[in-house]
This record gives structure tokens, C-alpha cells and sequence, in this order.
């Protein structure tokens, strides 16, 4: 029987792999971008890789910052904090949902976006579970959380507040949330968190989330439009 003929091009990649909360992660390098959130997540899904989730990007950030000296001079790694943190942003693949009762944090692996609405009455029937004492609720899925108003708040943090702040908490995780938090302490300005106050009786509005350092503290920005362009992101 004749042996199957076998026709294949190889390549490296490049990788970073850092530590995460269930095992290490592992980003391909260059990031994809700049441009805007559809463009990136699109393209990054075209490249045959998945959209970083929230809390991920959040273990990245804290590698290129909190990591081994030895790890962070890499020139992939300064890029991260010189480059895109400094001059432009990285993507975070969430839609926001800001209501007037608090904000619906949806994970966005497709890279939707703002292109298809989300409806804050599916969005509530879908939330059932919250850990002991905290006051975010989550789907059984994980997909969807909600932090209530008067569980954030929107402006400066302290390391201690960022840590503990309920859009950055139902956006990264617990343990992501205290990793951006140890990031911050890297910058010279103190963090600062961006979202909207959506009055009683007004519209909701479908928002995305980036992360940047380019007015001197760590931002995290969940009322980032869309077609703003400029940002990046890694595949995984």
C-alpha cells in the first residue's frame, strides 16, 4: 500500500507564556492591531486563535509588570508596557451593559461588540448564583455577571479599592481584579476606573472594556466605544 503523501509548510510562533489561575496561558505573539475592538477580535479569530477572556489579559498585564526581571526586559514584554499600555490600549472582549440599577458584564468571544443588542431583561432572568458574600450575581455559566450600583464606583482608586470594585471584579475575576490592582502600583498616578451613571428611567448603553496606562495610572475603561481605533490584543 502506498504511503499517504503528506504536503505542509511549518513556522514557528512566537509564544509568552505566563502563570494563571488554572494553569499557564499562553499568548501569541505580535498582538494583533491596532484598530478597533470588531477589526482585532476578527482578526485575532482569523489567525485561527481565541479572544483572550478578561481575566487572562489581566494575567498578562501582571507578568509584564509584576514578573522576573529577567522575563519583563524581553522586548515582547516591553513592548506591552512601552508600546500599546503607553500609546494605546488592550482590548478587553466584554460587552458592558450599563443600566440604571448597576452594569451586565458579558462575555463577548465572537467580538460582537455593540452590533447586536443586548436585552437587560434576558440578561436578568440568566443570573442566579453569587458567592458567599458578595454582592455580584452570575450566570450558571459564568457568561454574564452584574455588579449592582454602589458596588463600584467610577473615577480614582486606591490599589485596596481596585481590588475589590464590582465592575472590575465581575470584569476580571477576583484574583484578576487583585492582579490589576498589583499592576498599578507600577505607574506613577493612581488607577482609575471609567463607566457610565446611567440615571432612573434613561436607556441603557451597550459599551466594551480596555485597559491603558497612557495618562500615567492604570485605566480601566468600560465605556469604550468600539470604533474607537487604536487598541490591541493577543490570541491564545
Amino acid at each position: 500500500m502506498e504511503e499517504a503523501k503528506t504536503y505542509e509548510v511549518r513556522r514557528g510562533r512566537t509564544e509568552i507564556e505566563v502563570p494563571g489561575r488554572d494553569g499557564n496561558i499562553i499568548f501569541v505573539h505580535p498582538s494583533q492591531g491596532p484598530h478597533n475592538y470588531p477589526t482585532v477580535g476578527k482578526g485575532i479569530l482569523a489567525r485561527g486563535l481565541t479572544l483572550p477572556i478578561a481575566e487572562q489579559t489581566a494575567y498578562l498585564l501582571h507578568a509584564a509588570y509584576c514578573g522576573p526581571e529577567d522575563f519583563k526586559e524581553r522586548e515582547e514584554i516591553t513592548k506591552i508596557r512601552d508600546l500599546i499600555m503607553k500609546n494605546r490600549w488592550l482590548w478587553s472582549f466584554d460587552q458592558n451593559l450599563w443600566t440604571s440599577k448597576g452594569v451586565y458584564v458579558v462575555s463577548d468571544p465572537e467580538a460582537i461588540g455593540v452590533s447586536q443588542p443586548l436585552d437587560q431583561e434576558d440578561l436578568e432572568r440568566k443570573l442566579s448564583e453569587s458567592p458567599a458574600g458578595s454582592p455580584i450575581l452570575y450566570s450558571s455559566d459564568g457568561t454574564i455577571r452584574f455588579a449592582p450600583k454602589g458596588s463600584y464606583s467610577i473615577g480614582e482608586h486606591t490599589k485596596e479599592s481596585l481590588a475589590k470594585d464590582g465592575f472590575v471584579v465581575a470584569s476580571f475575576g477576583q484574583e484578576g481584579a487583585e492582579r490589576l490592582a498589583e499592576v498599578s502600583e507600577e505607574f506613577k498616578d493612581p488607577p482609575k476606573t471609567w463607566g457610565l451613571d446611567i440615571q432612573e428611567g434613561k436607556s441603557p448603553v451597550q459599551r466594551v472594556t480596555a485597559l491603558d496606562g497612557y495618562y500615567g495610572g492604570l485605566c480601566v475603561g468600560g465605556d469604550c466605544r468600539v470604533d474607537d481605533w487604536g487598541g490591541h490584543a493577543f490570541g491564545v
